[in-house]
């Protein structure tokens, strides 16, 4: 039997080791005129070079962090190779050479790799990096069925006139090279959303495709931003506009190399939220009644949270400081469990902590708005010890939420651990629906005033029955209704939202 031989192991762009194979199957082969250019030649040059025998001569670009982990690399390649600089390599030069591109080193170095592949791609589908200034101004928002946010935000674009494409967002996470150039040949937008870097692939090629053909593109980092860059292989999140619902990340996202971050807060949908319908069955004889509405946990999180179980006698810390009025966020968490922010995932480390904070905070919060509470949620609400609210099924978001917020006495928010100056829909939506909100204290409620957000908060489990009753018996509760209605569908939609985005963008 002959052995097989041994591969090439390097250390790639994000510190892990990673094998190089080699092989014909291992490169791409973009057609094009009788000279060559190689985005990378592999572990071995002259096998590379080899493979393809009607390129004696030609141009190659290589990864210098790749080239000198490979011994005897420089030694192996070809005479007749002449070396190319990132700048040489223009779209000229991509749409007249035939292209050969290592496919593995997009992996291993996607800084490197992902701008010269997304220049090369575009170049042969022909995207000229321009726009027609007579057409309306685009905006693609990458979406899937199911996610929050799309409605809200297209009729927010169409209501600043914008054209809005929606596209599928799983074939540009698939496969951003094979879907993106078809798509920009046609049309180069002037935005590029994404939500939680939905559509953007991890190695940062759709991000290259997009940036090279002139598009901007933006994340609006809805969720904790520490826990969504688990999943990015590459640094281009460091080179997008990046928004971010709790400004107390800015300071951790520039610390870790991004170049840009402005805080944008999540808002209401008139359209959706003004007006609402008739109450589900399910939802019946809530005048009197304290509601919450949410899940006992977010989806998936025994996955995304995997062999990570908090330190019990931090756990226990953090419920004694709950019972104090105070928050053991992620950012406490993280103080005493050091992880880095970026890359890898030992911030899930300090996450997992501050997920169980949050649960543990929610549930007090729920027992202590008494037996006459309603909750609406999934069934692991019947599994959390102390709860004496009345448990009902979860309600559809658009179609049953705003009446429910219209018809309860109150609706109940609990802000959970992970977004430490964070605000939920429910600081816009409940409002907006013609409801009155109680909340915890929270940081992020200092983008409203104060004289608003005194009457309607609680720092303890313990006052919610009685600010709940305070508030139903108060002669001067339905003008702090009515305030906060005015004020939110004044300043804080998210068509607002697009105006922000619009001018920080300069768009």
């Amino acid at each position: 039997m002959v052995p097989r031989p041994a591969r090439v192991r390097i250390v790639n762009e994000l510190g892990n080791a990673q094998t190089l194979p080699d092989g014909p199957d291992q490169f791409e082969v973009l057609p094009g005129g009788p000279d060559a250019v190689f985005l990378g030649l592999g572990p071995d040059p002259a096998r590379t070079a080899a493979l393809f025998p009607n390129f004696p001569t030609a141009d190659f670009l290589e990864c210098p962090a790749m080239a000198e982990q490979v011994v005897g690399w420089a030694g192996a390649v070809p005479a007749g190779f002449t070396p190319l600089t990132p700048g040489g390599f223009t779209t000229e030069r991509a749409a007249s050479a035939t292209v050969i591109r290592y496919r593995p080193g997009l992996k291993a170095f996607p800084s490197f790799y992902a701008p010269l592949a997304a220049r090369a791609a575009l170049a042969k589908a022909r995207v000229a990096p321009s726009r027609d200034r007579g057409r309306p101004r685009t905006v693609w928002l990458p979406t899937a069925k199911g996610d929050l946010m799309t409605r809200e935000l297209v009729l927010a674009f169409e209501s600043r006139g914008f054209r809005v494409v929606t596209v599928e967002r799983e074939g540009l996470e698939r496969s951003p090279g094979t879907e993106l150039p078809g798509m920009l040949a046609q049309d180069v937008p002037d935005l590029f959303l994404s939500v939680n870097f939905r559509g953007l692939e991890p190695f940062g090629l759709g991000f290259s495709l997009l940036r090279e053909a002139g598009a901007r593109v933006a994340v609006w980092l809805v969720d904790n931003p520490c826990n969504l860059l688990t999943g990015i292989k590459s640094g281009f999140w460091r080179r997008a506009r990046l928004f971010v619902t709790d400004h107390s990340f800015i300071g951790p996202l520039i610390g870790a190399g991004a170049h840009w971050v402005r805080h944008l807060p999540l808002a209401t949908s008139p359209e959706l939220f003004a007006r609402p319908g008739p109450l589900p069955d399910c939802a019946q004889g809530l005048a009197d009644r304290l509601v919450f509405v949410g899940r006992s946990a977010f989806p998936h999180k025994e996955r995304f949270f995997a062999g990570l179980v908090p330190d019990p006698s931090l756990l226990a810390e953090a419920g004694a400081m709950l019972d104090n009025g105070q928050r053991p966020d992620h950012h406490w968490w993280r103080r005493r469990v050091p992880a880095p922010l970026w890359p890898g995932s030992e911030i899930r480390r300090p996450g997992a902590g501050a997920e169980a904070a949050g649960h543990l905070w929610r549930t007090r919060c729920l027992t202590g708005a008494g037996p006459q509470a309603v909750v609406f949620g999934d069934e692991g609400w019947q599994a959390a010890p102390g709860l004496r609210a009345e448990l009902r099924p979860p309600l559809d978001y658009y179609a049953a939420l705003p009446a429910v917020y219209g018809a309860a006495g109150a609706s109940l928010n609990v802000t959970g651990m992970q977004l430490p100056a964070g605000l939920t829909q429910r600081h816009f939506d409940v409002w907006c629906a013609g409801g009155l909100l109680l909340t915890d204290a929270n940081p992020g409620l200092s983008i409203f005033p104060a004289e608003l957000t005194g009457p309607i908060t609680f720092a303890a489990p313990k006052d919610i029955e009685p600010l709940f009753q305070s508030l139903c018996a108060d002669p001067a509760t339905p003008g702090l209704r009515r305030a906060w209605r005015e004020l939110i569908l004044g300043e804080h939609t998210y068509a607002h939202r697009v105006d922000a985005i619009v001018t920080a963008l300069g768009l």
